[in-house]
């Protein structure tokens, strides 16, 4: 598992924006998909030709949003949301192993969590940051 520092994690932030806005295009893509099946299927729409072609739309839909979050799991960091846009770096601080957070909208990295712990629980960086 590679260990990142602050700096290294900073460098990807474009990279991260670049792969959230595909993410958000193609879910947006999907929700319309998934309401007009919703929509069919409530209706007892009799053509299931056209069903099939919806649900098949939705799983390359889902497939291209996965391929995408593979990006960053490849970058060695972790996807940990979609929707707030989360991203998790592995570190080390004070010898022990913790994840930097990210959130869609941070220019830099400023809070970090225990390995166990979520975003939720996310404290500030200390002034000297893991190198």
């Amino acid at each position: 598992m590679k260990f990142f520092t602050v700096a290294e994690a900073e460098l990807l932030i474009p990279e991260l924006e670049k792969v959230f806005d595909a993410v958000a295009e193609l879910t947006a893509q999907a929700e319309v998909k998934a309401g007009s099946l919703r929509r069919r299927q409530a209706t007892q729409d009799r053509d299931p030709a056209a069903s099939a072609i919806e649900r098949a739309q939705l799983q390359f839909l889902a497939s291209g949003i996965n391929q995408w979050l593979q990006k960053i799991v490849d970058l060695g960091a972790l996807p940990k949301g979609v929707d707030p846009a989360l991203v998790d770096f592995p570190s080390r601080l004070d010898g022990r192993e913790v994840y930097l957070c990210w959130k869609l909208g941070d220019k830099k990295l400023t809070h970090y969590h225990a390995v166990g712990e979520g975003f939720s629980n996310r404290k500030p960086l200390p002034k000297r940051r893991p190198s």
